[in-house]
């Protein structure tokens, strides 16, 4: 192997002080970011010392700041609206089965009314609660559990979900366990890195009433549990909420606002002053001699205690000698008040992943092309969001579902050979996540209609953008096709009877 010499001389020392300037600027010690030193942790050491905060000031934050609770409901609203629900995609002999996969579908439907173990919650609203939960917690659990006998309902799976905070975690349950597994803040790992169970408290650890029964864990295994949160680093396993990026920003514009109000209201609480020429002569109107020309002392007060407090609209009211009025200007909150706001909330907007016009409800200075741009761009922040839904949970309950269908004998179509092999009809489920109308529908329509001419998409897939189910659209057509071919019909008839018999006979013979 040859070796290679390092080049001396003036050359060599130019090259090496041109390779000390190509150095990364966020890696210098020195400079006025010198104490800008965060340590390289794991996302779970930094996550287990401050979550415990963070969770509290974001749930603060979702139900006292009036910006972050709206911009909570108005995302819940455009990602899951009236729910997303599944589509079932079974075939039979290599055809779709139309069928089958409607009578899924409703028994879905119908299922989805009960799914909720304390039969206050539909499967929709789950969905609405759990996303709203993400933002301020991070996650959730749910829980499979079973109906009861008094529970049951005839002709849907006996299957419940049981919604838990993850506050339930018992994160005392740490380190290695006598099975061998290793806990971390409650999840029980394998070997290989897999969550086998979650010890959770039965009650919430911070109720009223928790201290009354004790605290004391159950472990669930992981199969019972789906672990609904998003994961941001290779090597986190605990969830951080979602609001924590904006949560310090969205409670400093919360307390400016609040002390820019405080001081506005004293400002304007202060009608008048009363000024003083002679400040070391006492209380004006005390001891001062009347001056040739001026009115008697005895017309103005003698007193402080003898100015009135409050002057009726055309009083005209004498003043103490030496004395002036001075009406105090508002200034608050001040010119740079709105254009401090308008950048709070605007990197608020960026951090929740909204325009800046939809968080702050404000348009006045959005053209038609700016707000449909960011209009259209805020819909792909959405749309993540009903992607991390489908995936972390309507994914795996449409799993129990079906499970739990083929367990009780209530599925509507045959499924051979799902008990040895049941991922084809487990994968054979997608969602059909609410879409979104056009912003303008006239170009927005010749643009879809263009795309199907050139096969570059098709009806199906254009119906799915605006949250419209295919099938069922095309189905409710044909009825009213139908029905409308049958009015011709009876309008065709009813013409006839209401013909002069003359007419009808030249008619028929027309014929």
């Amino acid at each position: 192997m040859t070796e290679i010499l390092a080049p001396t001389g003036l050359p060599a020392r130019r090259a090496l002080a041109i390779n000390g300037l190509r150095e990364y600027a966020s890696g210098s010690i020195s400079g006025p970011n010198q104490n800008f030193r965060p340590r390289p942790r794991s996302a779970d050491f930094d996550i287990r010392r401050a979550v415990a905060n963070i969770v509290g000031r974001c749930r603060d934050q979702a139900k006292n700041n009036p910006s972050i609770s709206g911009a909570i409901r108005r995302i819940t609203n455009n990602v899951v609206r009236f729910g997303i629900r599944p589509q079932f995609q079974f075939r039979q002999n290599g055809q779709p089965d139309i069928t089958g996969n409607r009578a899924w579908e409703n028994l879905f439907g119908r299922w989805a009314r009960y799914a909720d173990l304390t039969g206050k919650k539909s499967y929709w609203k789950m969905q609405r609660l759990g996303l709203a939960q993400v933002w301020p917690d991070g996650g959730f659990f749910l829980h499979r559990t079973w109906a009861s006998k008094k529970t049951s309902i005839p002709g849907i799976p006996d299957l419940r979900l049981e919604m838990i905070e993850r506050d339930h975690l018992d994160r005392t349950v740490d380190g290695p366990l006598v099975n061998g597994n290793t806990a971390r803040g409650g999840r029980e790992f394998d070997e290989d890195g897999r969550v086998v169970a979650y010890h959770l408290f039965k009650h919430h650890p911070g109720d009223y009433q928790a201290g009354r029964s004790g605290l004391h864990s159950l472990r669930i295994p992981a199969e019972d549990i789906i672990d609904v949160w998003d994961q941001e680093w290779i090597s986190q396993t605990m969830p951080v909420p979602w609001l924590a990026a904006v949560v310090i920003e969205a409670y400093n514009l919360a307390e400016f606002r609040d002390y820019s109000m405080i001081a506005a209201k004293l400002e304007t609480a202060f009608g008048m002053f009363i000024k003083s020429n002679y400040p070391d002569m006492g209380h004006p109107g005390i001891g001062m001699q009347q001056l040739p020309g001026q009115a008697a002392a005895s017309e103005w007060p003698t007193s402080w205690e003898d100015m009135p407090d409050y002057i009726e609209p055309g009083r005209i009211q004498s003043i103490p000698y030496g004395t002036d009025i001075v009406f105090p200007s508002n200034n608050r909150p001040g010119p740079q008040y709105e254009p401090f706001v308008r950048e709070s909330r605007r990197q608020q907007a960026v951090g929740l992943g909204m325009s800046y016009e939809a968080y702050a409800a404000d348009y006045t200075a959005a053209s038609y092309s700016s707000a449909r741009s960011g209009s259209l761009e805020e819909r792909l922040s959405y749309q993540g969001m009903q992607f991390f839904l489908d995936e972390e949970m309507n994914q795996k309950v449409c799993a129990w579902f079906i499970e739990a269908a083929w367990l009780a004998g209530l599925n509507p179509t045959a499924m051979p050979g799902y008990r040895f092999d049941p991922y084809p009809y487990l994968e054979a489920v997608t969602p059909q996540n609410p879409g979104w109308s056009w912003v303008d529908p006239y170009k927005d329509g010749q643009s879809s209609e263009l795309k199907i001419k050139s096969a570059l998409s098709n009806h199906r897939r254009e119906a799915a953008a605006q949250g419209i189910d295919f099938d069922e659209n095309l189905d409710e057509l044909m009825a009213i096709e139908t029905r409308l071919l049958e009015l011709d019909k009876i309008r065709a008839q009813r013409a006839a009877l209401q013909q002069p018999p003359t007419e009808v006979a030249n008619n028929a013979a027309t014929e």
